[in-house]
């Protein structure tokens, strides 16, 4: 901005001190502006300021005594909204649920937001670049998929434009959980339901799946279960009083368990053999 004053009759000159503080001269320091009433500073005045102005006329008898200071503000310049940052779920986390929000910090010049969220980086096949308004939540449409990593971009905006450059964060979602398993099965070798399928573990690979009898005997045990190869088809692999080999009709109870990281407990549960 410029500084413009009122003319004094008798003066010759003014000099003018400007500072950011009261009494302050970082910016002018008693400089002589001559006979003007108006001075155009050589910079731009800091935004979003207080500053403080003394001017001081003067004459062949010397400068003027004791002249007041005066301040005025200067205004906020709008620019374009820096990036923000995922508040829940945070960038890394790991075993977050299907149904999660997401969450993120607010930006101050912001005006809205624009999301992409995907499977892969960069990926917009659950979102793409989704104008989500003024607001710093989004519930989405539908649960997200067990087991992926989800890639989130956030933008904030406003008049001026889009955020630049802003990262990607991403966070993990927990494994699918282990059901129970269909009532029973047959393995009478016809082709059809021959072996115990038990849904949803093949999400999670690394596991272990235990079988007793009524009688609280192990008489099966398998690792990487996977319904395909790996499965039980009704036939003992412990010695039992029976001996190894098919086993009985009955009822049967099982624990699965998914070794490693997780938050997933042991499921227990039973089975029907009817052949």
């Amino acid at each position: 901005t410029d500084l413009s004053w009122n003319a004094i009759a008798n003066a010759t000159g003014y000099k003018l001190s400007v500072g950011t503080t009261s009494g302050g001269t970082d910016i002018l320091n008693n400089e002589d502006v001559s006979n003007v009433t108006t001075y155009n500073l050589a910079s731009d005045l800091p935004e979003t300021s207080t500053i403080f102005v003394t001017i001081t006329p003067y004459n062949s008898e010397g400068d003027a005594v004791s002249c007041s200071e005066e301040s005025f503000s200067t205004e906020t310049l709008e620019t374009i909204p820096v990036c923000t940052t995922l508040t829940s779920p945070l960038d890394g986390d790991t075993d977050v649920v299907v149904t999660t929000d997401l969450s993120w910090n607010a930006i101050a010049n912001a005006t809205g937001y624009k999301l992409s969220v995907g499977t892969t980086s960069g990926g917009t096949d659950i979102l793409n670049n989704e104008d989500v308004g003024n607001t710093t939540t989004f519930y989405l449409n539908s649960n997200l998929p067990y087991n992926e990593t989800i890639f989130v971009g956030i933008t904030p905006y406003n008049t001026l434009g889009d955020g630049i450059s802003c990262s990607t964060e991403s966070f993990t979602i927990k494994a699918e959980p282990l059901v129970e398993s269909k009532y029973g099965f047959s393995p009478n070798g016809d082709g059809f339901n021959d072996f115990w399928e038990i849904k949803g573990i093949e999400n999670s690979p690394n596991n272990s799946v235990d079988i007793y009898n009524r009688w609280g005997d192990l008489v099966f045990t398998i690792s990487n279960y996977d319904n395909q190869s790996n499965v039980f088809r009704g036939e003992a692999n412990k010695l039992t009083k029976f001996g190894a080999g098919a086993l009985p009709n009955g009822t049967y109870f099982f624990h699965i368990k998914v070794n490693g990281t997780h938050n997933l407990k042991t499921l227990k549960g039973f089975v029907v053999i009817k052949r």
